[in-house]
């Protein structure tokens, strides 16, 4: 199902449903092999396991606090600092602005600008 046309692959690491656990490392692998970017929800597999971001290699990753007994509407999105560098942001304001100039914002590095 991959090919070189593969931009992003979105992929579970942990289903409470399927009663699965992905070889996350092999999919990162096999989607770098062809240029993809994988982003991993953790959402079932944060408040379980432990979890070496680095290690697994993708380039996101997120997780929600309710699964962590935290609060509902708090979550987390790890990215690699030269993506989130890369990326224009979707959204302005609060700590993320560094300068603020007549034609142009500058942007705080990550993690509170999202972008370098």
């Amino acid at each position: 199902m991959l090919s070189r046309k593969t931009k992003l692959v979105v992929i579970h690491h942990v289903s409470n449903t399927l009663a699965s656990v992905l070889p996350i490392e092999e999919i990162v692998y096999w989607a770098h092999d062809v240029g993809a970017k994988v982003l991993v929800d953790a959402c079932q597999s944060v408040p379980h396991m432990v979890i070496d971001v680095q290690g697994l290699d993708a380039d996101f990753l997120v997780a929600s606090s309710h699964k962590m007994c935290g609060p509902t509407g708090v979550g987390f999105l790890y990215g690699k600092s030269d993506l989130l560098s890369a990326m224009s942001p979707f959204l302005g304001g609060g700590e993320m602005i560094s300068d603020v100039f007549l034609d142009h914002p500058t942007y705080a590095e990550p993690p509170s600008g999202l972008v370098g």
